[in-house]
């Protein structure tokens, strides 16, 4: 099916690819229906988009923490398990949304330092997609002392 996006433009969309998330995201829960994509040029894309295929305004940058030297070890309870009808760990991936503090200089927003949502991680079953995010999660830091 072809959708049109407010910044993506035009693009066609696979309908086994689509992202549900049943309950929508926390401020946009009429958004149920997501799609990601990634620049088609690079090779290993570090970021990614998540489009909105229920609001064409609505697109998210995210990332696999990996990339940003993160690792998460989350205890689903047994309603996220549901809801992602999992039944497999392997199936699950996580991302991270990443944005622009703005507030960091307002003249110039581009300029202004990326920060990433770790404590509201998006949870993905990429078997069947579908989604869910955490909400305020605590977090333990760990430190690795990594040789090399």
């Amino acid at each position: 099916m072809l959708f049109n996006t407010s910044l993506l433009g035009e693009v066609d969309i696979d309908e086994q690819s689509v992202i549900t998330f049943a309950n929508g995201l926390p401020a946009f829960e009429h958004c149920k229906r997501f799609k990601l994509f990634h620049d088609a040029e690079c090779e290993s894309p570090r970021v990614h988009w998540l489009q909105s295929l229920d609001d064409a305004d609505v697109l998210f940058s995210v990332t696999d923490p990996a990339n940003l030297g993160i690792r998460y070890e989350v205890q689903l309870s047994d309603a996220e398990v549901a809801q992602l009808q999992l039944s497999r760990p392997e199936d699950v991936g996580v991302l991270l949304i990443i944005y622009r503090d703005g507030e960091e200089d307002s003249k110039q927003p581009l300029l202004s330092h990326l920060r990433a949502n770790v404590r509201n991680p998006l949870i993905i079953n990429f078997a069947n997609q579908h989604g869910l995010q955490l909400g305020n999660l605590d977090c333990d830091i760990v430190f690795h002392n990594r040789a090399g």
